[in-house]
């Protein structure tokens, strides 16, 4: 297992995942390399397997690989991914940049963190499995907590049509006290809605069920960043009628409602 923070290219990890003979690769560490797909597409392979040879050039490198035998302690953290008992990871955009994502895996006493760098570098290192949720919500950029209230309402309160107090009634019709309950909020969460965004992801955590085979949590959690800050967006039934709830979201918030998600 390894014993510090490690910083390899993603060609790199994937020659090391298939020396070390382990499954399909998580889907947050997929990252596309840069192939020439052209000549790919007609049977020239150079390309393909100059990444094989890049890949383990790095790993020779930096002491990870000695011909092509993966170092042990490499080996033992990607174990950890492919075998993890319990993992939570995230798909995040921040400014211009193209998707990046990050992954905490927890196996036994064993935890690794793993996050892609926009320059297609993946960065691994252990934390305490106790630490896993806040390892990965660490990862993601920084923002400020958004401003206002918590606003929790049904989904169908967003549907159009649902709004009898607006429109061209007369004036008596549009003071009329409305029969949705919830406007007020829906007023409040659409202009939320129609801020521009800074930065926006999903965070996700999986389980294994009896039979070993990975089960992911049945909604993700949503954040988005606007001029006002961080917003946290979840979703959870109540008596079989989906609710959404939109909160300014610091560290702790989103600490516990992504570590709710293993419980629920």
């Amino acid at each position: 297992m390894l014993h510090g923070r490690v910083v390899l290219p993603a060609a790199a990890v994937y020659v090391a995942w298939q020396a070390v003979g382990l499954p399909e690769l998580h889907r947050a560490l997929i990252v596309e390399l840069d192939l020439d797909d052209a000549a790919l597409a007609e049977g020239d392979l150079e390309s393909g397997l100059a990444a094989f040879r890049d890949g383990w050039a790095a790993l020779d490198a930096a002491g990870f690989a000695r011909g092509r035998e993966v170092r042990g302690d490499l080996a033992g953290a990607l174990r950890v991914v492919a075998e993890a008992a319990r993992d939570y990871y995230a798909f995040f955009t921040a400014g211009d940049e193209r998707t990046r994502s990050a992954l905490v895996s927890v196996s036994g006493r064993d935890a690794v963190r793993v996050v892609v760098r926009a320059d297609k570098h993946l960065v691994l290192e252990p934390v305490r499995p106790e630490d896993a949720v806040p390892a990965l919500v660490s990862a993601l950029p920084q923002a400020p907590p958004g401003r206002g209230r918590v606003l929790t309402l049904p989904l169908d309160a967003l549907e159009p049509g649902r709004n009898p107090a607006a429109g061209d009634g007369t004036f008596l019709q549009r003071n009329l006290p409305s029969a949705n309950a919830h406007e007020q909020q829906v007023r409040e969460l659409r202009e939320l809605l129609a801020e521009p965004r800074a930065c926006g992801g999903q965070l996700f955590s999986t389980g294994r069920d009896r039979t070993g085979r990975r089960v992911r949590s049945a909604r993700p959690l949503t954040f988005f960043d606007t001029p006002s800050g961080r917003y946290l967006q979840f979703e959870v039934d109540q008596r079989g009628t989906p609710w959404m709830t939109v909160q300014p979201a610091d560290f702790g918030a989103l600490v516990t409602r992504l570590a709710a998600l293993a419980t629920g």
